[in-house]
């Protein structure tokens, strides 16, 4: 259980309220609740907008102002220094001025009287010396190094108020809460969660921007990292950088639902942005003669299609070679592939490679990285998941990550014999169509094994206009978990139908349960959900 937070996503102005807001969160109790961003309108003050408010069962009301960056005491004046440059700031006058608004707002609409109520400032990136400033006391400062004890202190502060008693109806914070909120918001918001959460995830994931130029100075150089930790926005972002340099960039995958992805980001993008080719390396095969052949051979020992591969690379000319490879999903390549990747730059010595893969990743089998001098680093961040689905696809990979994403919707099981899984998958979409009213394009339903049939109908009619639907978001997704990597869908439903031989069974649940951004429901047999739920047991 988790206290009531809302929005139940909040989008952060600053970094300063973020750490806050996260650093609080897990401290509360489930009868505790947390507002973000609160803003109304006082008969006298105007408008104004509300930081961080918590209402706590046990103690009252308190108002937090954040102020980030950093913080000083200069002449009797506090002093923020950010980007745009150094302000005179008066935290304590603004926090003073939310909560008496915030109070005579909740008693104007509520028949419990004056809450208890306080106000506190966080410095989150800051420590002061006390300065005694009679307006601003320590007492009323969370500092960085006391941001683990934040919550004692604002219990301390409430308790030591004796002007005004707790309500004595034992359900206050419930009626506070929706008096905070419109009506229409006291139900969870579906849309609004989802929005917020798109927001928050993409906010997240361009933070990583800055990665592409700490490896600016290396040729060549292989990112990895968890599902969820932004490698295909990442990717495309390095391939669109060196097109605008003026290189000859190739963009190579493994799947054609990345390949997919790809296409549809080159929409978004003008012409001196673009990649030359992208496409799957069996696209790439077929473009220089040759074949990158049947899967069901990548396990033999001897690569039957790699010297046909390599001769064909080879012997490319200049204007058809490239000057750069981007390459998603690495770790599904084969030696060989590298190889000819590899002998299709222009300058082999120098010519450059950006990787991005997950070696955790094996739904293919293992396959062992290329050759070569490859910089490395390595992404600990799930971005993309759910805080509830980060936490139960960690437990399938041995390095720790750590869950960044927002909070959203418990997974969920249904029980079901191997002969009726697809039957009662579509009974989910049903259920979550008709009945919760997500929308059909918000869902994607993966299988582990076979392909259900719906998805037999579209791909064998036209592959193209099947993958081309997933952009669309007009219709429910029907896909394989390993078609499916490296994509996303606010809602999966797993139909868990049984596993390949040669592939390991928690590879397949690890990538089919990832793909899902906000909300899992997993439909497999009751073997499979016991032990799911003892996994993920918090």
């Amino acid at each position: 259980m988790t206290p009531f937070i809302y929005p139940p996503n909040p989008i952060f102005k600053n970094l300063g309220e973020r750490k806050v807001f996260e650093t609080i969160v897990p401290l509360l109790s489930d009868d505790d609740a947390i507002f973000a961003n609160l803003e109304l309108s006082d008969p006298r003050e105007g408008d104004i907008e509300i930081d961080l408010v918590l209402l706590l069962k046990d103690y009252g009301l308190m108002a937090i102002e954040v102020k980030g960056s950093h913080i000083t005491f200069d002449y009797g004046r506090w002093i923020q220094s950010d980007p745009a440059g150094t302000h005179p700031i008066d935290p304590a006058a603004q926090a003073k001025r939310n909560m008496y608004a915030l109070r005579d707002y909740i008693s104007r609409n509520w028949s419990q009287g004056n809450l208890r109520s306080d106000w506190i400032v966080a410095f989150p990136h800051s420590n002061v010396v006390d300065v005694r400033d009679p307006n601003l006391p320590m007492a009323k400062i969370i500092q960085k190094d006391g941001l683990d004890r934040s919550l004692s202190q604002i219990k301390n502060l409430l308790a030591n108020i004796k002007t005004f008693p707790l309500p004595a109806y034992d359900g206050w914070v419930e009626v506070a809460v929706k008096t905070l909120i419109p009506l229409a918001a006291q139900e969870t918001d579906r849309a609004g969660v989802l929005g917020n959460n798109y927001e928050f995830i993409r906010g997240l994931t361009h933070e990583k921007e800055s990665l592409l130029a700490q490896l600016s100075d290396n040729d060549r150089y292989y990112v990895k990292g968890p599902a969820g930790s932004g490698k295909t926005w990442l990717a495309y972002e390095q391939a669109r950088r060196w097109s605008l340099e003026g290189l000859k960039v190739g963009i190579v995958v493994y799947n054609r639902g990345l390949a997919s992805y790809m296409a549809n980001k080159h929409s978004d993008v003008s012409q001196d942005q673009k990649a030359a080719w992208m496409g799957t390396f069996h696209d790439f095969a077929s473009m220089i003669g040759s074949t990158a052949g049947d899967p069901a051979h990548y396990g033999d020992e001897i690569d039957r299609y790699g010297d046909d591969l390599r001769t064909k690379a080879s012997a490319l000319t200049d204007d058809e070679k490239f000057d750069a490879w981007v390459v998603d999903e690495a770790q599904d390549f084969l030696p060989s592939w590298w190889q000819a990747l590899e002998l299709s730059l222009r300058d082999q010595v120098h010519g450059k490679m950006a990787l991005f893969g997950d070696d955790q990743q094996h739904v293919f089998g293992h396959r062992p990285a290329p050759v070569g001098n490859f910089a490395s680093f390595r992404l600990n961040e799930n971005l993309r998941n759910s805080q509830q689905i980060a936490h139960a696809v960690s437990k399938f990979v041995p390095n720790p990550t750590v869950a960044r994403g927002p909070h959203a919707f418990e997974i969920e099981y249904v029980e079901a014999s191997a002969s009726e899984v697809f039957e009662r998958a579509d009974d989910v979409v049903e259920q979550l169509t008709d009945k919760e009213f997500w929308h059909p394009g918000e869902i994607a339903l993966l299988t582990t094994k076979s392909r259900h049939p719906e998805y037999v109908r579209q791909a064998d009619k036209d592959r193209q206009a099947h993958w081309e639907s997933l952009w669309t978001n007009e219709d429910v997704f029907y896909c394989t978990a390993g078609g499916f990597k490296g994509l996303e869908r606010p809602v999966v439903v797993l139909a868990v139908d049984g596993f390949h031989s040669d592939k390991d069974s928690d590879d397949v649940l690890y990538v089919g349960m990832s793909r899902a951004r906000d909300k899992l429901v997993v439909v497999a047999d009751a073997a499979i959900i016991a032990r799911l739920r003892k996994m993920n047991a918090r």
